[in-house]
């Protein structure tokens, strides 16, 4: 959901001074008075566009900008978040999903932008032409929280074969989301497996890529988690694992039997 356009600046730290009938004053009007508003338990998306003092829109499609929440009270960050550019010049939208405010408690808070540049230093974005830097946003939980889906897997792709000169069977589920889909901060898994009469080995894999990462068993892209043994097995087998990853999938290189579902619960 889209809360509207809020005004970010960009311009140089210089003092534009403004003469009148009443004398000379500095011209420093604040230009931001929209409200900032997320909800606990949806998408919130809130788009800023990014001017320059004379309200150009800037050009800032090889910038990164980042958003950081910080509470007021105890001064500590929530959280850091970058944005994303959208297809318009000098817009940019800061995308807070279910699991970005499931942690927060409800309230007020502080939000800031930062340009981060090749330095890697984070640079000042202004709130304002006043030299403010912090937003005020409120954050609500009029939506009860509803539990997080759990995701299945009840097909499998044979990523290598025997009969292509391979040293055995393998077959893969999709990449699954993992941490990426909810940012919850305790990046807690549960893997529950529907094997029948299954003996073979299984391999839970992460990636930390963030695009989708390669299909191939063999690919770079994944990392092993933990690898499971199985032997006549018929009844389901359970994992419980912390993993801050982007994806999750599972391997599995049977000598009999088949799987016939894996359940994730993130």
């Amino acid at each position: 959901m889209s809360y509207g356009d809020y005004r970010l600046y960009l311009y140089n730290d210089t003092i534009d001074l403004v003469v009148d009938n009443n004398g000379i004053y500095v011209d420093n009007r604040p230009m931001n008075n929209k409200k900032l508003t997320a909800h606990k338990g949806l998408t919130n998306e809130l788009y800023f566009n990014i001017r320059d003092k004379d309200r150009k829109l800037q050009n800032v499609f090889s910038d990164t900008l980042v958003a950081y929440l910080i509470n007021p009270t105890t001064k500590r960050r929530v959280f850091k978040k970058n944005l994303e550019h959208t297809s318009e010049v000098g817009q940019v939208m800061l995308e807070l999903i279910d699991g970005d405010l499931n942690n927060v408690d409800a309230g007020l808070y502080h939000i800031y932008i930062a340009r981060q540049k090749q330095d890697s230093r984070d640079y000042p974005v202004f709130s304002d032409q006043n030299s403010n830097l912090k937003f005020e946003i409120e954050i609500t939980e009029q939506i009860d929280q509803s539990p997080v889906e759990t995701q299945l897997a009840n097909s499998f792709t044979q990523v290598a074969s025997t009969g292509s000169g391979d040293p055995a069977n393998i077959f893969t589920t999709s990449a699954l989301f993992g941490n990426q889909d909810r940012n919850f901060n305790h990046a807690y898994h549960s893997l529950a497996i529907y094997p029948s009469a299954y003996t073979g080995n299984i391999t839970i894999q992460g990636s930390c890529v963030e695009n989708s990462p390669g299909s191939d068993d063999a690919s770079i892209d994944w990392f092993e988690v933990e690898k499971i043994p199985l032997t006549a097995q018929s009844n389901i087998v359970h994992r419980s694992f912390q993993l801050n990853a982007n994806w999750i999938r599972v391997l599995h290189t049977p000598d009999s039997g088949n799987i016939s579902q894996i359940l994730l619960r993130n």
